[in-house]
């Protein structure tokens, strides 16, 4: 697998496809929802799982993941610009890839197999 292109705080911007960097993570802390929401698809933010972010605030930066829409690792949990202008966490990946891991993810896979 190649080399992740980082997000740079010039990209940022609502609507842009992206990955996550970080190490899978599963658990209440990411598909905890509101009160009367549905589940959410998907049990856990994988390495390298798709979503768009939603609120491009350097200091804040909100991404909606697949599967997770409505959980609080989409609504509440943000990613932060570095003084060097790097976004650590999160990659930017083509609509291809977006395409592709959104349909594994919501078949039940990890997103890269």
């Amino acid at each position: 697998m190649a080399e992740p292109d980082f997000l740079d705080i010039s990209q940022l911007s609502a609507g842009l496809f992206v990955e996550y960097l970080g190490p899978t993570e599963s658990g209440p802390d990411v598909t905890l929802v509101h009160a009367g929401d549905a589940e959410p698809r998907c049990d856990r933010l994988w390495r390298g799982h798709p979503g768009v972010i939603s609120e491009p605030m350097p200091q804040h930066v909100l991404v909606t993941w697949v599967g997770l829409e409505d959980a609080v690792v989409s609504f509440a949990v943000g990613f932060s610009c570095d003084d060097q202008g790097s976004c650590p966490g999160l990659g930017v990946i083509s609509a291809h890839d977006y395409e592709t891991r959104r349909t594994r993810i919501l078949d039940g896979k990890s997103p890269t197999g």
